[in-house]
């Protein structure tokens, strides 16, 4: 698979569902990766995602979970990257699809009547499984980004908060 290196405020762009535009001359799908940066907030030396790009424009397919890509090359200069080693998520974290999951757990939350433990959560064993599923792979996609996200004051990691506590 062909890799770029990006802007971390242009692949931010992306997974958010902005219009980025790029060169008309790169075209094909890719692997984009932020570029290695110490700007607060932003991933930095990270796989992210794969995407379309053709007629200047980048249109994100697939996020793929969080992965060290240190790699020398300007920006926007595709290279080989072996993709074997990339894991796609099922949902983008930075999209949508994740606001109607998290919506969906706090109804549920709101309405539910049954027991709960000692510090007063409901158990995972009373939660549909395919509301739990999903947001346990956003709570694991999230502790893993932020092993490349530059957070020098903890800023992020008190923002982003598990949905479930680690056991």
């Amino acid at each position: 698979m062909k890799a770029i290196n990006i802007p971390a405020k242009e692949l931010m762009r992306v997974l958010v569902g902005q219009e980025v535009n790029v060169d008309q001359h790169i075209q094909g799908t890719f692997l984009l990766v932020a570029e290695e940066n110490s700007e607060k907030g932003l991933p930095s030396g990270m796989a992210a995602a794969i995407a379309d790009i053709a007629i200047g424009q980048v249109q994100l397919q697939k996020l793929v979970h969080p992965l060290r890509v240190a790699v020398d090359q300007p920006a926007w200069v595709p290279y080989q990257f072996d993709e074997s080693f990339l894991s796609v998520e099922p949902h983008n974290w930075f999209g949508p699809e994740a606001i109607v999951l998290e919506k969906r757990f706090a109804d549920f939350v709101k309405n539910y009547k049954g027991p709960r433990d000692e510090k007063g959560s409901i158990p995972r064993s009373k939660m549909p499984k395919e509301l739990a599923e999903p947001l346990l792979i956003e709570d694991a996609y999230w502790a893993d980004y932020l092993k490349y996200a530059n957070d020098p004051d903890g800023e992020l990691k008190r923002q982003l908060k598990p949905i479930f506590s680690a056991k």
